[in-house]
């Protein structure tokens, strides 16, 4: 590892950056974003799967937000990416310079993956370190054959797809690495990988049974996504159009380099001999994905691209000598220092105020703790009885659960999307349902509870705006047909 300043002052620069994410968001948000409600509530539920998606994630934010709160979830993101950077590190150690693998990391910083949409942990974030880690361990795998890199690599991969079944493609590139490589096609017969293979299948297992018991309910969930993609014209050249934007999304990192004065044709050479792993590991994912999506005619969705380029630094490094490295430190950091100052500024406006400069309310700024108090009052109104289940739209419904100890949410008002609420449960404890509004279209999944005992509506003040008209739920509520238990 070098000792240099030019390191030092990498090292600075990313902590920094990680830091500040990782800290000041929690601080200025009202609410938290979408799919961090979504998964912290998922979490403390504790099941093998979702509708949406496997449950690692779900189970650590879940951790996370319950030990530090709304501070929680941007820590944990902060986390994924430190780690993942970490992992990148390792592997360019392993393959090239250590002046290249510097340089590999700062460079992600340019790629859009790796600053903006890491404020919102989901599990596309959650993918990013296990991604690197898997491709880590691969080479130490094939590269040394000890069993140990083996089984690692087997638990990581195991993680991934209790993560998001889309680490089928990373596991694709790996073995078509395998089989390209005539010395280390030969070795397959060996046990290692299969003890890895072993770990891997075990690791996911109790996921798999849940599958089965729940009608696969994610990949309904995938179907329509991937069918909502064919409607809006992303099938057809859909797929390509995939690529396209993962090329934008790395446009301030070719800006910058332009910036730091990697213009000059000299800076540049042919990849390093060493490079071929990186440029096959870092480019494959995404283009199996394409290939796949083609061949089906599945849609594709532009933020999957987002573990799938944890190389490019790398990449891009194969193609640098090291001596120009050394010489253009100083303007490399000056570059990304100057990027990662200006989104920084961006990040804080935006968290802190965007609501003030659109003049519209986000989901951030939505008085979540006002809300689950006048709910908690409405529910009291009608019995003593603890309230344990609200159903609604799933982002109301996941947010109220979330400041409401003890209280279940059933997302869409679908109790096949709740496995741990069913019709009976509902009869014994009573539920309230919600929507946003005040003329609601009450979903008809709840028709075989039959009529409901009271209905209404309250409206709270946006804290961000409150001079914006309140926010408005309805809700309707069955009592419970049994004695209070204390």
């Amino acid at each position: 590892m070098p000792q240099n300043a030019a390191f030092k002052g990498v090292v600075y620069l990313l902590l920094a950056q990680l830091l500040i994410w990782g800290l000041l968001p929690g601080l200025l948000v009202e609410s938290l974003p979408l799919d961090v409600v979504e998964g912290a509530y998922w979490g403390r539920e504790w099941q093998w799967g979702y509708y949406k998606h496997p449950p690692f994630p779900a189970w650590v934010l879940h951790l996370f937000y319950s030990t530090l709160g709304d501070m929680g979830p941007f820590i944990l993101s902060q986390l994924c990416i430190a780690l993942t950077l970490y992992c990148v590190w390792r592997i360019g150690c392993r393959l090239l310079s250590c002046e290249q693998s510097a340089f590999g990391v700062l460079a992600l910083m340019g790629v859009y993956y790796f600053t903006w949409p890491s404020m919102e942990f989901n599990h596309n974030i959650a993918q990013m370190p296990l991604w690197a880690a898997a491709v880590l361990l691969f080479h130490r795998a094939i590269t040394d054959w000890r069993y140990g890199d083996w089984l690692l690599l087997g638990l990581v991969a195991g993680l991934g797809l209790l993560t998001k079944y889309s680490t089928l493609v990373l596991l694709a590139a790996m073995f078509l690495w395998l089989l390209w490589r005539p010395e280390l096609r030969k070795e397959l017969l060996r046990p290692q990988p299969w003890v890895g293979v072993l770990a891997m299948v075990l690791l996911f297992l109790p996921h798999l049974f849940w599958l089965m018991q729940h009608e696969f309910l994610p990949f309904s969930y995938f179907e329509g996504r991937s069918a909502r993609a064919v409607e809006q014209g992303w099938s057809a050249w859909g797929a390509l159009r995939f690529l396209l934007v993962q090329l934008i999304d790395h446009l301030p990192l070719f800006i910058l380099l332009l910036v730091a004065g990697f213009w000059r044709r000299s800076y540049w050479q042919k990849p390093d001999s060493n490079a071929g792993f990186i440029l096959f590991m870092g480019l494959a994912p995404a283009l199996l994905t394409v290939i796949g999506a083609m061949i089906t005619g599945a849609g594709t969705r532009d933020m999957w691209g987002t573990p799938m380029w944890n190389l490019s630094g790398l990449m891009l490094a194969s193609m640098i000598p090291a001596e120009v490295l050394r010489q253009r430190q100083r303007p490399l950091l000056w570059a990304f220092g100057g990027f990662l100052l200006l989104l920084t500024v961006l990040m804080l406006l935006f968290v802190g105020f965007k609501d003030q400069i659109r003049d519209k309310p986000s989901r951030t700024g939505w008085p979540d703790e006002a809300l689950a108090q006048t709910l908690s009052q409405v529910w009291g109104e009608h019995t003593e009885c603890p309230l344990q289940l609200v159903a609604g739209q799933y982002w109301p419904a996941e947010l109220l659960a979330l400041e409401l100890p003890g209280v279940s949410a059933v997302p869409e008002s679908d109790l096949r999307l709740a496995p741990w609420a069913d019709v009976r449960w509902v009869a014994e404890q009573g539920m309230i349902e919600i929507a946003e509004g005040d003329r609601p279209r009450w979903d008809k999944t709840l028709a075989e509870l039959g009529d409901w005992d009271a209905e209404g509506q309250f409206s709270v003040p946006w804290p961000r705006l409150p001079d914006h008209e309140p926010l408005t739920l309805s809700w309707r509520l069955w009592l419970p047909h049994t004695e209070c238990v204390d």
